[in-house]
């Protein structure tokens, strides 16, 4: 049995499978909105940034290096005596892409779950270190979109996971172009219509 897959169907698996794997780097973003935390006040960030639509659960103001760049002001994911604690981001509106710079533990690596509402969308593992002196880039996009993202950090040695330049938006994906051959079908179904309303008046 021989199955003809269309361009519509070859499109629609790219985009589940885009939803499905979503890693992407510092330059995938088109006009993120970015915070970098250099305005937030001590203690639990929080609604701090409700005003962008976005919440956090769990993370607190600290002083941190995520970059070769001097220490900063960045959002802590750490809370003493509970290292297996995890750092939630909410959003009021669907997202597709979220990314930040990233420190933790060099022993510790950086896992993200994204949601949408309570339906896990997808996961990405990253590789990080910096141990507050340094940091990698973890990004991620997922078409399919997400309401809220989950950061763990695994295996965890003191759980501590700092983020700063967070960049998140949201980004339509593009429609798909129907192939020709549809295109064609549709033209004839047309022609074929337009016969025989054209003999029924006759």
């Amino acid at each position: 049995m021989i199955i003809k897959m269309t361009a519509g169907a070859c499109m629609a698996l790219m985009l589940a499978g885009a939803a499905q794997a979503g890693v992407i780097g510092a330059g995938g973003f088109t006009a993120p909105t970015v915070i970098d935390f250099e305005d937030a006040v001590a203690g639990p960030i929080a609604s701090q940034y409700a005003a962008l639509g976005v919440s956090f659960v769990n993370f607190n103001l600290d002083i941190y290096a995520t970059s070769p760049a001097p220490a900063s002001r960045v959002a802590l994911k750490y809370v003493d005596g509970s290292p297996n604690i995890n750092g939630s981001i909410l959003f009021s509106s669907v997202m597709t892409r979220l990314g930040a710079d990233v420190s933790t533990n060099p022993e510790d690596d950086t896992f993200i779950d994204a949601y949408l509402g309570n339906t896990l969308v997808g996961s990405a593992f990253f590789d990080t270190g910096g141990d507050g002196e340094d940091g990698s880039f973890v990004g991620i996009e997922f078409l399919s979109g997400f309401d809220r993202v989950v950061f763990r950090t695994l295996p965890v040695v003191n759980g501590a996971l700092a983020l700063d330049n967070l960049r998140f938006e949201h980004v339509v994906p593009p429609s798909p172009v129907p192939e020709p051959d549809s295109l064609a079908l549709t033209l004839a179904g047309s022609a074929v219509l337009g016969l025989a309303l054209a003999r029924r008046r006759s």
